[in-house]
């Protein structure tokens, strides 16, 4: 059964901001531009350091949601959390864009884990929070279509760090370390990850 969120939800941009500083700040842009664009049909430019001043005390998630228009913005003091076990989830989902519409994502929590891992046809996507990696044969591989192309993934490819791949849930046997990214994290290698299957 496929979940497709309707476009008339807004989108939210999650961003890192370190002592006042927003972290590689064109990567959100380019994507707050597509997302405009595409999903609203904006055409008039939207400079997000505009209208962006962190506080300068501390590690910040800074939230801006918007549609053609931004809505909100938002300073939350961030405290990471330990993420190593997974549940492998098998869902057909449509998340193309990052809504704030997250229901179709929350609907497949799983108890007593730290995250999901979503598959389609047993290709591997993301979890609910975070694109992945898979260590190879010598490289770092992240899977050719996600539920959603992160900014954090978008950079290291441009860097060559990763390399895109056609990742199965077999692949997950093959692979000798395991990465989860996004703005907030960064690329976190998680040791001793433990796999849960749905």
């Amino acid at each position: 059964m496929s979940c497709v969120i309707k476009s008339i939800s807004p989108c939210f941009e999650t961003l890192k901001a370190v002592n006042g500083e927003i972290s590689h700040l064109l990567f959100h842009q380019a994507r707050f531009d597509k997302t405009r664009k595409e999903l609203y049909g904006a055409t008039h430019k939207i400079v997000l350091a505009e209208h962006l001043d962190p506080p300068k005390d501390a590690l910040y998630r800074v939230r801006v949601e918007y549609a053609k228009e931004i809505q909100k913005i938002e300073y939350i003091p961030y405290i990471p959390r330990t993420i190593q076990t997974f549940a492998l989830v098998e869902a057909d989902i449509d998340y193309r864009y990052k809504y704030c519409d997250r229901e179709v994502l929350n609907s497949h929590r799983v108890p007593h884990v730290d995250d999901v891992l979503f598959t389609c046809n047993k290709e591997l996507k993301d979890t609910s929070i975070a694109n992945i990696a898979l260590w190879i044969d010598g490289e770092w591989k992240t899977p050719f279509h996600p539920l959603l192309e992160g900014t954090t993934r978008a950079r290291l490819l441009a860097s060559g760090l990763l390399k895109c791949d056609v990742l199965e849930t077999k692949s997950l046997q093959k692979a000798e370390k395991f990465a989860i990214m996004n703005a907030l994290i960064g690329f976190k290698i998680i040791d001793n990850v433990l796999w849960i299957k749905e």
